[in-house]
């Protein structure tokens, strides 16, 4: 059983605070189930988008996995037009962005 999107990204949001990331919902998707983006801006114009894997999403402790959906960091305007289709298919979407140099956002 996995814990609901809305208090997964509040607490994730509370780890990257506390280590001075700073990190905001760009879209609020379904408080329950929806799917998590989060871009991992490493300069003004790279980001590393992160998202749910195809299969299984939660590891065997229970932890939701994520992986990238680019081989590299790549332009805004890329990660923007990708998830502009992704919100076509699935309106419940939560998109977060969060500024990391090092590129880990705790996820990778």
């Amino acid at each position: 059983m996995s814990v609901k999107s809305d208090i997964w990204i509040a607490a994730y949001r509370k780890r990257c605070d506390l280590e001075a990331l700073p990190c905001v919902v760009v879209r609020k998707g379904a408080l329950d189930a929806g799917s998590i983006y989060v871009c991992i801006r490493i300069s003004d114009d790279e980001v590393w988008l992160m998202g749910p894997p195809a299969g299984p999403l939660l590891d065997d402790l229970g932890d939701r996995i994520f992986e990238s959906r680019f081989e590299t960091a790549v332009p805004q305007g890329q990660i923007d037009d990708y998830l502009a289709r992704q919100a076509g298919y699935d309106p419940d979407i939560w998109i977060l962005e969060v500024e990391d140099r090092d590129g880990q956002a705790f996820l990778r």
